[in-house]
């Protein structure tokens, strides 16, 4: 899509589930795990599916929606402490690693914004050893509006002590793209994840790629990226 001129980027932002990482199994596994431990009659991966990109308690209301914030809070701090029960099955997206690798040595300063606890998304990246390639991460604790508010997007770029125009916003789903189009960030939207493809493309982001293993190329073909 159309790309405004002169605009150079210097950081980039990248959703966790369904951009980096495909974990829709260890989600589903592990609140139905916990739903189900509780005495709730559980949930399909579908129903996972239905709300990617959203918190854990928009997926555990969705399927018991009588839920009290008491009973919100008891099940969200059991799935948080359990989740990594379940990292068995979680993938990292191939090729991540060097493209983070290459990312990092244009020195473009890098973050993962995820609605996500900050602990179980500092655990998955530690896990698969790309910790160490961000700069910071921010989760669900860290906001007080969570995607598709821009409020993720603007604490981002204020921690990597950049402009939010200076930023591209990588997701999988449509409030990635809407939350970092609110920001003023550019917006590339990849096809790793679950979230059907006419509601991406709805949000209209600046690139629609297969994936993160696509994104060098673009960015450097549009000449956005060219580090400090």
């Amino acid at each position: 899509m159309d790309l405004s001129e002169g605009r150079v980027v210097k950081g980039i932002v990248f959703d966790l589930d369904g951009t980096l990482v495909d974990s829709v199994d260890s989600i589903w596994r592990s609140s139905d795990y916990v739903l189900r431990s509780n005495g709730y009659r559980g949930l399909d991966r579908e129903d996972v599916v239905k709300v990617m990109g959203k918190t854990i308690f928009d997926l555990f209301l969705s399927v018991e929606p009588r839920l009290s914030p008491q009973e919100q809070h008891k099940l969200f701090e059991e799935y948080r402490r359990t989740y990594m029960n379940f990292i068995e099955h979680t993938k990292l997206i191939p090729k991540v690693r060097e493209i983070l690798l290459f990312l990092r040595s244009r020195r473009l300063k890098m973050a993962v914004v995820t609605t996500k606890s900050r602990e179980n998304a500092e655990k998955i990246l530690s896990f698969f050893g790309i910790r160490s390639f961000f700069d910071l991460v921010i989760g669900f604790e860290d906001v007080r509006e969570h995607k598709p508010s821009a409020e993720p997007i603007m604490r981002a770029a204020e921690g990597l002590g950049l402009q939010a125009s200076e930023l591209v916003v990588v997701g999988d789903t449509e409030v990635d793209i809407r939350a970092g189009r609110e920001a003023g960030a550019l917006t590339v939207a990849v096809k790793t994840g679950v979230t059907p493809l006419e509601k991406i493309i709805a949000e209209s982001p600046n690139f629609l790629i297969e994936s993160v293993s696509d994104l060098p190329e673009v960015l450097m073909r549009n000449g956005i990226a060219t580090g400090e």
